[in-house]
Order: C-alpha cells, then sequence, then structure tokens
C-alpha cells in the first residue's frame, strides 16, 4: 500500500513538473508572440532597426500628488518644459529641463556620453562631469514613457518577458506583458486588443504603492507610432499631463551635447556612498545616496531627524557608534512622501514617531500598522530635555513649500535639523536661493533661532548662517543652451 502510494505521489508530482513546463513554455511563447505583433505595430523594422536617434520636446503639467504644500487635493500644480534626446547606438541621452513648483525654480541638464558626461546649472552657472555615467539609470525615465523605446527594450529584453493575462478596462481589451529593465520594478504593459498598440503601463513601488502611464492619441513619423499625449498617475491620481509638442527622429544629437563656454566649470560629481559623520558630540548625520538623518545622544536613548529612504541603514550605521541603546523618537520633517518613508523603520524601532498634527494621517498611512503606531504629535513646539541636552521641534511653516514643517533645533549647538529648503551642494559655489529658501529664511528670523549650522536631509554637507545669506543674495545665472 505505502509503494503505491508512494508511485502515486511521484506520478503526480512528474504531472505536476511536466503541467509547470508546459505552462512556462506557454507562457513565454504567447509573450514573444504578443511583442512581435506589438512591435509591427509600433512601425516594425524601422522601428527595431532603423530608429537611431530620438529627440522629443515636452510641455509637461504637473499635479503634486501627495508633494503639495497640503495634504489633500485639490493638489498643487506647475508646468515645465522639457527636451529629452537620446542616441541608441552609441548609448547617448541628454534631459534639458526648466520650471517651477513646489517652492522650486530649476533650469538644467544632464549629458550622458562616456567621458564627456556633465550635470549643467544654468540658474547658478555651473557645469560639472560626471564621475560613474549610468546611461541606463538615467536615460530609463525617458525610455518608461516613451512606446516606441519601451517596445525596443522589450524586445531586447524578451527573454526574461511573461504573460500576464488578460483584461477588460472601461470596454477595451487588453493583453498583458510583464519584463524588466535593467533598472528599477518590474513593468506590465497593456496592449490594446484591436490594435496591438501600447495604451497603459503599471509598476508599483514597496512602500509607496501604484504608479499607472496611460499613452494617448498615437500619429506616424517615418514609419514608427508615436504618442502625442501621455498621462501618469500616483495610486489613481493624476500626477502628469504631458504633451508631446515636437519629435524628431534620426537627426543628430551634436547640438544638444555642447556645453556652453559661460558656464564655470567645477569638480565633477562622485559616488555618494552611505557615510557617517559627528556634528558634535553626540550628534551624527548619515546618510548617502543623497537622503540623510540626524541622530542624537540624550543619554539613555536617541532621537532622530528625518524620515527618507534608507533610515534602517542608516539606524544600522549608528550602531557601530552607540552601540545597542534604543532609539526612542523618529521625527518627520513634513509629509511629502519620500520623507515619510522612515515611519516604518522608527515603528519597527519600538519608536514614538513624532509629526505636525495636520500630518497626522499621512503619518499613519506610512507605518505597518497605522492603528497601533506610537504617534506624537506637534501643534507648535515640543521640547526634549535629558543628560543637559535640550531639543526643540518647532513647526515653522508655512513655506512655500510646504503648509507646516517640523525642524529640530539643538539650541547649545547651534544646529538646526531641516528637509527641503537649504541644501549645501556637494561640490561647487552655493546656487541662488529659490523660494522655498528664501521662505524659511523668512521663517528662522521669524521665530528668533540663532542658527549656526544647517543640516539638511540631502546634503552631508553642513551648511552656515553666512552659506544662507550667500544664496539669498546671489543673482540668477541666464545663460541657456
Amino acid at each position: 500500500m505505502k509503494k503505491l502510494l508512494s508511485l502515486a505521489l511521484l506520478g503526480a508530482l512528474a504531472a505536476s513538473v511536466a503541467f509547470a513546463e508546459n505552462f512556462t513554455e506557454i507562457n513565454t511563447d504567447k509573450a514573444k508572440a504578443l511583442i512581435d505583433a506589438a512591435i509591427e505595430a509600433h512601425g516594425g523594422e524601422d522601428l527595431t532597426n532603423n530608429l537611431h536617434t530620438l529627440i522629443i520636446e515636452t510641455s509637461t503639467k504637473n499635479y503634486s500628488v501627495d508633494q503639495s504644500r497640503g495634504t489633500e487635493a485639490p493638489w498643487d500644480t506647475s508646468v515645465n518644459e522639457s527636451v529629452d534626446a537620446i542616441d541608441l547606438d552609441n548609448s547617448i541621452f541628454v534631459n534639458l529641463a526648466a520650471g517651477s513648483g513646489g517652492g522650486f525654480e530649476f533650469n538644467n541638464g544632464t549629458i550622458i556620453n562616456g567621458d564627456d558626461s556633465y550635470q549643467l546649472n544654468f540658474r547658478a552657472g555651473t557645469v560639472s562631469g560626471i564621475a560613474e555615467p549610468d546611461y541606463d539609470t538615467t536615460s530609463g525615465p525617458f525610455v518608461r514613457v516613451t512606446p516606441a523605446l519601451l517596445l525596443r527594450t522589450l524586445k531586447d529584453r524578451e527573454a526574461n518577458a511573461h504573460f500576464l493575462g488578460e483584461t477588460s478596462i472601461d470596454d477595451v481589451d487588453y493583453n498583458i506583458v510583464g519584463f524588466s529593465m535593467t533598472v528599477g520594478p518590474a513593468i506590465s504593459l497593456y496592449f490594446e486588443k484591436d490594435t496591438n498598440l501600447l495604451r497603459r503601463s503599471e509598476r508599483v513601488f514597496p512602500g509607496f504603492g501604484l504608479v499607472e502611464y496611460r499613452f494617448d492619441d498615437y500619429v506616424d513619423k517615418n514609419g514608427v507610432i508615436y504618442n502625442q499625449s501621455f498621462t501618469l498617475y500616483l495610486n489613481g491620481d493624476v500626477n502628469l499631463e504631458r504633451d508631446i509638442t515636437s519629435v524628431k527622429v534620426n537627426e543628430p544629437l551634436d547640438g544638444l551635447l555642447e556645453v556652453p563656454t559661460a558656464l564655470v566649470s567645477i569638480p565633477e560629481q562622485q559616488p555618494d556612498p552611505l557615510s557617517r559623520q559627528e556634528l558634535d558630540d553626540g550628534v551624527w548625520l548619515i546618510g548617502g545616496n543623497g537622503t540623510y538623518a540626524m541622530f542624537v545622544d540624550m543619554g539613555d536613548y536617541i532621537f532622530a531627524a528625518g524620515g527618507t529612504a534608507g533610515i534602517p541603514d542608516r539606524i544600522e550605521s549608528l550602531r557601530e557608534a552607540v552601540g545597542d541603546k534604543p532609539i526612542r523618537y523618529g521625527m518627520l520633517t513634513h509629509h511629502h512622501f519620500d520623507h515619510v518613508l522612515g515611519v516604518a523603520a522608527y515603528e519597527d524601532e519600538g519608536a514614538t514617531v513624532i509629526a505636525a498634527t495636520a500630518h497626522e494621517r499621512i503619518a499613519r498611512r506610512a507605518a505597518a500598522d497605522g492603528e497601533r503606531l506610537k504617534l506624537e504629535l506637534v501643534d507648535e513646539r515640543r521640547i526634549i530635555e535629558a543628560e543637559g541636552r535640550r531639543i526643540e521641534i518647532i513647526d515653522i511653516g508655512p513655506t512655500a513649500h510646504t503648509e507646516h514643517l517640523l525642524v529640530a533645533w539643538l539650541p547649545e549647538e547651534g544646529i538646526l535639523f531641516e528637509a527641503d529648503h537649504f541644501a549645501m551642494p556637494r561640490v561647487g559655489p552655493i546656487p541662488p536661493a529659490v523660494t522655498s529658501t528664501k521662505t524659511f529664511a523668512e521663517a528662522l528670523a521669524r521665530q528668533g533661532l540663532s542658527v549656526k549650522r544647517i543640516v539638511s536631509a540631502h546634503s552631508p554637507k553642513p551648511g552656515t548662517r553666512e552659506d544662507l545669506e550667500q544664496a539669498l543674495n546671489r543673482e540668477e545665472f541666464q545663460a541657456r543652451q
């Protein structure tokens, strides 16, 4: 009986394995067939063999979903203009973008061209080399919103593509194919059954949610199909509405690769690895890759300020300096989604999260268990004192960036931690102040804070009050390629 049972189980297992192999083969073949049909619908051989360069100019309306001054819709809006150019044969990519929003004004450029790769800042009038240019990462956002480029990438990477199924949305039937680009989460592509055109795509970001892309108003240009409009949704809310104002196919990029001679050369941008620096006795700034948190030793416990990405890594680095001393508080500066990513990490530590009263809903939403999250809300000011050290948590809002902004102020040390209002550049001169910086300076004056060092959630380099004054007094450079 046992032998018969064993044989039956082995037979079932063999059938299961055979079915799995058959399913995988069918799935792969289906994906390849859909990819070939989509390639044909978007230009066929002209798309895969005869597309060499592409220059696209766009005008984009940005709805600042979860990035507005307030926490609810209607969201703040802004408009920016951009030029994206790609040379597929030589792995060259150029982006030029100018606009404003969220209290920021920008006029920047990026050139990825091997050893001749640069970051351009037309407001500051500077140019810096890029030490380790990354073509795939830098061009990826452009590729993902350009169906012709996305289809070419899909064809190149069809070995890791899978047929995900069929669905119907708003009375339109779709076939869905999923694959992974070289950088970022996997992406699902929705091909309209009737036309095989790419109409939608989706990606899911852990801890953030669903990003959806819509492609509309297709036109034929030189045998390749391009969309004239594009919409991006964040968790169901419209985030970007983009009009494509110009498409140039197989034209040289030479003019876009020239660096204006009026720009001042500054040291090249180097990688930003995780690092820890002690700003004062028991006060650490820890971070890398553009995001930082401040940790303050309060004797029996640690106070943390900042909720950007990577908080677990920053805590691990902190442990090397303080051992297993508990983190009792984790302060969020404001409600923007990139500044509440650390909530879950503080939650895991058993810490009390401190947030502005107006940001309670956002803080709880960012937690693994929002109802049980230990949360302390601040209306105007909260003082923490221990072992002779004093921390003042102050809501210095409103600013041009957010209606409420918590800062951590250490009056004895003259250190203030903030986010998104005054970040020192890692290299080169201090750029002209943007509107959010100007309102930040006004808030410091309004609060009467005698700040000596300004520590930012987005820079490893603390600034001084003199640095802030220099930014406020500097004229904007006017050159633009």
